[in-house]
């Protein structure tokens, strides 16, 4: 699935003066896109089942040991190609081969297959790897919609996938209860859907005798990517960022008064907000939020540090600049009565300090870089009691 869509049509800016603060809307784009990216995977599957196309679902279920991907990764197998990964090499290899057989078989239901990582498989990660394999055809249109209903809702979600036979189920927060029969399995999912990344499980479902797991089921969350980015500026280095961030797992609001600025093409998982009045997107972003400050203008960079400064819910206030600049708006700051322990939360430069270079590219490196490491450092968890 092409992971770009086009620009829509907007105003462009004329000539003269710029009109006065909220003289014209903000325009938004791609507001229903930013959540439907965390799970890029369903919307390919329900793009296959709509035409009639049959597919094989494939998902790490449960790793021992060092492996290519976490649980929870998927790979779409399909009679004309593949979407996703799970980790490349040889046990991708293998994966396909054998999504492809259940292919030829439409009758057969949902199985787990454990691959061990070894020299004899041609991997030396040394782990094990289970992976289900679920055929899907149209008939599994309800589940799908009801997936992508609650992926482009921004709600974690799951599905409860049993392995012995018997429907999909697909689950929130408010409906988890209803989708399994055993209380021990209810509970492992609303674990994983408190979670901070996206995981899948295998669940005993109790067996006297034999595989332990041969009844077991597939617990399948997928939630919201944890990190919120607001980025003002849409000028060389933000466009930068902006292609950077579109291949990462995050949510992006960008934010400038120059339509002209945006590209062409904008990633799904980024909102474009063009806005005279660019303060009051500080206002209304969600709480732990990360802020970067990179506009054309020191005067707009000052006023959006100062906003953002003022709250105490904010994961990183980012601003794009030298020590000098830091150090000006310390004094700006302070003279503007903010208080001390506000001015020691700016963080400026912004980028790790190991990727060296003043190339809009290779700042966008350091910056998402320097953002990954946030991912688990919600403040919202060290503000609470």
């Amino acid at each position: 699935m092409d992971s770009q869509i086009s620009r829509s049509s907007r105003p462009r800016s004329g000539g003269g003066k710029e009109a006065p603060a909220l003289s014209r809307p903000s325009h938004r784009r791609n507001t229903s896109a930013i959540a439907a990216t965390v799970s890029t995977w369903i919307d390919e599957l329900a793009s296959i089942c709509a035409a009639d196309a049959p597919a094989v679902l494939v998902t790490v279920a449960r790793t021992q040991g060092s492996t290519p991907r976490a649980p929870g990764a998927h790979l779409i197998v399909a009679a004309d190609g593949c979407h996703g990964s799970i980790g490349g090499g040889q046990l991708e290899q293998r994966a396909i081969a054998h999504a492809r057989t259940l292919l030829a078989d439409r009758g057969r239901g949902a199985e787990r297959v454990r691959f061990p990582l070894g020299a004899s498989a041609g991997q030396c990660c040394g782990g094990v790897m289970e992976l289900v394999f679920e055929p899907v055809s149209a008939a599994a249109e309800d589940w799908i919609a009801r997936a992508r209903m609650l992926a482009a809702s921004g709600r974690p979600w799951g599905r409860h996938v049993p392995l012995n036979g018997g429907p999909t189920r697909v689950f929130d927060a408010d409906s988890v209860a209803s989708a399994f029969d055993l209380p021990a399995q209810t509970e492992r999912a609303r674990s994983l859907l408190a979670g901070t990344a996206s995981c899948a499980t295998l669940a005993r479902a109790g067996s006297p005798d034999g595989d332990p797991l041969a009844n077991a089921c597939l617990i399948d969350v997928c939630l919201p990517p944890e990190l919120e980015v607001v980025l003002f500026g849409a000028g060389h280095v933000g466009r930068a960022l902006a292609e950077v961030f579109g291949r990462l797992p995050m949510q992006v609001r960008w934010v400038d008064p120059r339509a002209d600025e945006f590209p062409a093409t904008i990633a799904p998982n980024i909102e474009v907000i063009c806005t005279d009045v660019p303060e009051s997107e500080v206002r209304s972003a969600p709480a732990d939020a990360v802020f970067l400050v990179l506009t054309h203008s020191h005067a707009l960079d000052f006023e959006l540090v100062k906003a953002i400064l003022s709250r105490a819910d904010f994961r990183l206030c980012g601003l794009l600049g030298s020590q000098g600049k830091r150090a000006r708006f310390e004094q700006q700051l302070r003279a503007r009565g903010v208080p001390e322990a506000a001015i020691a939360r700016l963080h400026c430069p912004i980028g790790v300090p190991e990727v060296v270079g003043k190339e809009p590219e290779i700042i966008a490196i350091a910056v998402a870089a320097e953002l990954l490491q946030l991912r688990g450092a919600s403040v919202l968890h060290r503000l609470s009691p």
